[in-house]
């Protein structure tokens, strides 16, 4: 049985809240898929050179994510939403800030 207490602060969050080992499994797959599309994007077009350039990027994935949505096509849909987490984590790796939480870079 896993102990919770052994676990990091975020993961003894989700531990808490009913995230269970099997429920794991299933986002370990999803995980991989979303830095399998990191990759191939950054390789692509590199790293976003500001804030509004990410913004921008996430925003038009968002944007195709609900088109998709409106369409009620499943397999784009899927699609769509790893590009959209792709990109969120792109920002944060991306983006940096000037400790203050005010100034981004």
């Amino acid at each position: 049985m896993l102990d919770p207490a052994t676990l990091p602060m975020a993961e003894r969050s989700a531990y808490a809240n009913g995230y269970q080992e099997a429920e794991r499994r299933v986002a370990s797959p999803l995980i991989l898929e979303v830095l399998a599309e990191l990759d191939r994007a950054t390789a692509k077009f590199g790293p976003f050179n500001s804030a509004h350039e990410g913004y921008a990027v996430i925003l038009e994935e968002l944007d195709e994510l609900w088109d998709e949505i409106k369409k009620n096509d499943a397999v784009n849909v899927r699609k769509e939403a790893v590009q959209v987490a792709a990109m969120a984590l792109r920002f944060l790796m991306d983006i940096r800030y000037d400790g203050q939480d005010k100034n981004i870079k």
